[in-house]
């Protein structure tokens, strides 16, 4: 879990994208990288220990850090859980939003969005008005072709789904399952994972909502 002195380390690279970051684009690369570079280096971890922990090559951590390439989801959230922090705290909170609510309510026009690339042709959208919440939920669009890749994965938290159009293969621990729109689903903690786009001409959209356990 982040210190105290990572915490604040934390709101004040919050601060300082708040000045760059545009209403209509999503988290640039370089803002990512730059807030994974300081959280490691906050932790007294190297580069090596990283990639031990993610199972992510050090030529590709120096390059998400630089802003060079952009994290798959995969490897996002293993980054998250490597270094003791929520996988929502990625995604810009500079935007002004409304004062008086924007503790409880996230209004559409301020929705945070991060662009997945790497091939995943994916993006995730952040409802959550607080990041560091124990729920957390996404609006994650997978354009035609778009995929988690190849390898299934896992993560400590449970994770719910429903999807609001589109056709979704999913996969979990060996099985397959095909949800149309409509249909919702629920991931168990540590369990394999890997989801498609099952429509070569229609993106899919799902309502994503992720339960941390407490030692997250």
């Amino acid at each position: 879990m982040a210190t105290a002195a990572v915490r604040a380390l934390m709101e004040d690279a919050n601060m300082t994208v708040a000045a760059t970051a545009s209403t209509e684009a999503g988290v640039a690369p370089e803002i990512i990288g730059s807030k994974i570079r300081m959280v490691r280096r906050s932790l007294g971890l190297s580069l090596q220990v990283v990639s031990e922990r993610t199972g992510i090559s050090i030529g590709l951590l120096s390059q998400i850090e630089r802003g060079i390439s952009a994290p798959s989801l995969k490897n996002l959230v293993a980054l998250s859980t490597a270094l003791g922090i929520r996988t929502g705290w990625f995604f810009d909170d500079g935007r002004p939003g409304e004062d008086g609510d924007r503790d409880l309510i996230v209004r559409r026009e301020y929705r945070r969005k991060i662009v997945m690339e790497n091939g995943t042709n994916m993006s995730k959208e952040l409802l959550s008005p607080r990041r560091d919440g124990a729920l957390q939920m996404f609006i994650l669009t997978l354009e035609p072709g778009g995929s988690t890749g190849e390898e299934p994965y896992s993560h400590p938290a449970e994770v719910g789904g429903y999807v609001v159009r589109g056709l979704l293969d999913l996969w979990l621990n060996g099985r397959s399952f095909v949800l149309r729109t409509g249909d919702s689903f629920s991931i168990p903690p540590n369990c394999l994972r890997k989801y498609a786009n099952a429509d070569p001409q229609q993106p899919v959209e799902l309502v994503w909502s992720i339960a941390y356990p407490d030692r997250m």
